[in-house]
């Protein structure tokens, strides 16, 4: 009798609060982005075919304060801790919230908690987002003064934490020359630093509200994972996490508590992966301020970013 192949993915369609399904030790790497916190109606968007659902939400699943926010977020990411691996590594993509008036430092914030939940810090990482974001420079154009600079939102940022145990490379279960990844071009001009410039995913593209493009989880499962290692998605969303590790020879697992996005993800875990042939590298150039040096305090020259494409 031939023996049944093991599933590639499996999604619960509840908190991660409590993850029975999961055994403990068990998660090489964490993926996820957590809902964004007084920011987006999650249950709106699902409901109304996405037509209003950015900052309306008072959330309905435990918390409404932002301590309560913290507080959700170090219960579900201890259970996390659990059931992941010795060694094993945790990435979260979180951002800073604008709430009327006040900006809330959240990944900080969020930081302290995953620490005191027993998690190491290990690495952070800026998603530079090259064409989104919050736009509030509009003052500091028009009062050009002290005091009035807020710049524009453009980053998130992609926090990696590790559970103390062995280094993974000391255990590669058999997937060692499998799961090297190459070092090219992209990889020495992007990759390498801890900035990355990822173009996000185009409006109306995925039926979600906030997908973070395919490329994050990419580059992450191929960093901190070997093939045939179980990836988990807590906040599993439209999916991006699971159908990119089932693509690269991972097996997925996910929780939502809304079946509309468990549906999404299932369907969305069958397609091929969708990784934008042209990635995006930053270039730099001297530019000469000529007039605009009026103190002789101010270096003759800055440095000044460009985006290019690279084909790799």
């Amino acid at each position: 009798m031939t023996a049944k192949p093991k599933a590639t993915h499996r999604f619960y369609n509840h908190s991660s609060e409590s993850m029975p399904e999961i055994k403990s030790d068990s998660i090489a790497l964490t993926v996820t982005s957590p809902p964004y916190w007084n920011a987006i109606d999650y249950d709106r968007h699902a409901n109304d075919n996405g037509e209003s659902w950015y900052r309306s939400r008072e959330y309905g699943e435990g918390f409404v304060g932002y301590d309560e926010y913290l507080d959700l977020m170090q219960r579900i990411f201890t259970e996390v801790l659990r059931v992941t691996k010795p060694g094993g590594f945790c990435a979260v993509v979180i951002g800073t919230v604008l709430m009327k008036g006040k900006h809330y430092p959240v990944p900080f914030d969020f930081t302290g908690r995953m620490q005191e939940a027993g998690w190491d810090f290990h690495q952070d990482i800026i998603w530079h987002k090259t064409t989104a974001g919050v736009k509030r420079a509009g003052v500091t154009i028009q009062k050009p003064y002290p005091g009035y600079y807020y710049p524009n939102i453009m980053t998130e940022y992609i926090l990696i934490f590790r559970k103390p145990g062995p280094a993974i490379y000391k255990d590669a279960n058999g997937h060692k020359e499998e799961s090297r990844f190459e070092i090219d071009r992209l990889f020495t001009m992007d990759t390498a630093n801890n900035i990355w410039h990822i173009a996000p995913v185009p409006p109306r593209t995925i039926d979600h509200p906030c997908p973070f493009p395919e490329e994050i989880p990419y580059r992450l499962i191929r960093m901190y994972s070997y093939v045939g290692d179980e990836v988990l998605d807590p906040f599993l969303g439209s999916g991006q996490t699971s159908k990119v590790a089932v693509a690269l020879g991972r097996k997925a697992r996910g929780f939502d508590t809304l079946q509309e996005y468990l549906d999404l993800s299932e369907r969305r875990v069958k397609e091929a992966l969708k990784i934008r042939p042209k990635q995006l590298i930053a270039r730099f150039e001297k530019i000469d301020l000529g007039a605009d040096l009026s103190t002789s305090h101010r270096s003759p020259a800055s440095i000044q970013p460009l985006l290019d494409l690279s084909a790799d």
